[in-house]
Protein backbone atom coordinates (compact mmCIF):
# COMPACT_ATOMS: atom_id res chain seq x y z
CA UNK A 1 0.00 0.00 0.00
CA UNK A 2 1.40 3.49 -1.14
CA UNK A 3 2.00 6.06 1.26
CA UNK A 4 -0.37 8.24 -0.09
CA UNK A 5 -3.33 5.59 0.67
CA UNK A 6 -2.61 4.78 4.63
CA UNK A 7 -2.78 8.83 4.62
CA UNK A 8 -6.28 8.95 3.06
CA UNK A 9 -7.30 5.75 5.02
CA UNK A 10 -6.08 7.72 8.32
CA UNK A 11 -8.21 10.42 7.59
CA UNK A 12 -11.27 8.68 6.67
CA UNK A 13 -10.61 6.90 9.76
CA UNK A 14 -10.23 9.97 11.82
CA UNK A 15 -13.55 12.01 10.41
CA UNK A 16 -15.84 8.86 10.65
CA UNK A 17 -14.13 8.40 14.34
CA UNK A 18 -14.64 12.77 14.99
CA UNK A 19 -18.49 12.63 13.59
CA UNK A 20 -19.44 9.82 15.80
CA UNK A 21 -18.23 11.40 19.02
CA UNK A 22 -19.40 14.34 18.68
CA UNK A 23 -22.10 14.19 16.18
CA UNK A 24 -24.45 17.50 16.59
CA UNK A 25 -28.10 17.20 16.62
CA UNK A 26 -30.60 20.17 17.79
CA UNK A 27 -32.79 20.19 21.33
CA UNK A 28 -36.39 19.48 20.27
CA UNK A 29 -38.08 22.54 22.51
CA UNK A 30 -35.32 25.03 21.45
CA UNK A 31 -34.31 24.02 18.03
CA UNK A 32 -31.75 26.23 17.40
CA UNK A 33 -29.39 25.01 20.22
CA UNK A 34 -27.15 22.32 19.03
CA UNK A 35 -26.08 18.96 21.45
CA UNK A 36 -23.26 16.88 21.52
CA UNK A 37 -24.10 12.66 21.14
CA UNK A 38 -23.79 12.15 24.86
CA UNK A 39 -26.37 15.27 25.52
CA UNK A 40 -30.21 13.67 25.90
CA UNK A 41 -32.80 16.00 25.86
CA UNK A 42 -36.09 15.37 28.61
CA UNK A 43 -38.34 16.24 26.19
CA UNK A 44 -40.99 15.96 29.14
CA UNK A 45 -39.09 18.74 30.66
CA UNK A 46 -39.96 21.30 27.95
CA UNK A 47 -41.83 24.71 28.90
CA UNK A 48 -42.51 27.97 26.72
CA UNK A 49 -44.26 30.48 27.84
CA UNK A 50 -45.07 33.18 24.23
CA UNK A 51 -46.39 36.48 24.65
CA UNK A 52 -46.35 39.80 22.45
CA UNK A 53 -43.43 40.85 24.40
CA UNK A 54 -41.12 37.72 24.07
CA UNK A 55 -40.76 34.25 24.82
CA UNK A 56 -39.52 32.33 27.67
CA UNK A 57 -38.11 28.43 27.01
CA UNK A 58 -36.86 26.12 29.43
CA UNK A 59 -35.67 22.50 29.29
CA UNK A 60 -33.39 20.39 30.47
CA UNK A 61 -31.18 17.39 29.40
CA UNK A 62 -28.97 14.29 30.52
CA UNK A 63 -25.14 14.59 29.96
CA UNK A 64 -23.08 11.65 29.88
CA UNK A 65 -19.76 13.86 29.98
CA UNK A 66 -17.88 15.74 33.07
CA UNK A 67 -19.19 19.04 33.31
CA UNK A 68 -15.78 20.92 31.99
CA UNK A 69 -16.36 19.10 28.56
CA UNK A 70 -20.09 20.42 28.51
CA UNK A 71 -19.12 23.84 29.21
CA UNK A 72 -15.93 23.83 26.85
CA UNK A 73 -18.33 22.04 24.49
CA UNK A 74 -20.91 24.82 24.22
CA UNK A 75 -18.44 27.52 24.64
CA UNK A 76 -16.88 26.60 21.28
CA UNK A 77 -20.10 25.77 19.68
CA UNK A 78 -22.53 28.03 20.16
CA UNK A 79 -20.04 31.15 18.82
CA UNK A 80 -20.76 28.97 15.77
CA UNK A 81 -24.32 30.25 16.08
CA UNK A 82 -24.18 33.72 16.68
CA UNK A 83 -23.96 33.57 20.55
CA UNK A 84 -21.85 35.81 22.62
CA UNK A 85 -20.64 34.28 25.57
CA UNK A 86 -21.38 37.36 28.07
CA UNK A 87 -20.48 35.33 31.70
CA UNK A 88 -19.22 32.28 32.98
CA UNK A 89 -19.82 31.74 36.58
CA UNK A 90 -18.01 29.27 38.78
CA UNK A 91 -21.17 27.45 39.37
CA UNK A 92 -21.43 25.36 36.23
CA UNK A 93 -23.34 28.45 34.01
CA UNK A 94 -22.56 30.04 31.19
CA UNK A 95 -24.76 33.22 29.68
CA UNK A 96 -25.02 34.03 26.17
CA UNK A 97 -26.64 36.89 24.12
CA UNK A 98 -27.42 36.94 20.80
CA UNK A 99 -29.85 40.02 19.27
CA UNK A 100 -32.50 40.08 21.33
CA UNK A 101 -32.05 36.36 22.96
CA UNK A 102 -30.51 35.58 26.29
CA UNK A 103 -29.57 31.23 26.49
CA UNK A 104 -28.47 30.13 30.06
CA UNK A 105 -26.50 27.30 30.63
CA UNK A 106 -26.54 25.39 33.80
CA UNK A 107 -25.25 21.57 34.86
CA UNK A 108 -26.71 20.37 38.49
CA UNK A 109 -24.97 18.23 40.52
CA UNK A 110 -27.20 15.11 39.13
CA UNK A 111 -25.37 15.60 35.36
CA UNK A 112 -28.79 17.78 33.65
CA UNK A 113 -27.92 20.87 31.83
CA UNK A 114 -30.79 23.23 32.12
CA UNK A 115 -31.17 25.38 28.96
CA UNK A 116 -33.21 28.69 29.86
CA UNK A 117 -33.77 30.59 26.10
CA UNK A 118 -35.34 34.49 26.81
CA UNK A 119 -36.39 36.23 23.37
CA UNK A 120 -37.88 39.87 23.92
CA UNK A 121 -39.70 41.30 21.21
CA UNK A 122 -39.73 44.58 22.32
CA UNK A 123 -36.97 47.28 21.01
CA UNK A 124 -35.05 48.29 23.52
Amino acid sequence: MSKMSKIIIIIITLILYSKSTIALGFLDCISDIPVHSKIIEIKESCFLFDSDSGKIVSVEAKHLLSDKEVLGFYKNILKQFGWELKSEKVNNALIFIRDNEILKININDYNIILFNNFLSLKNN
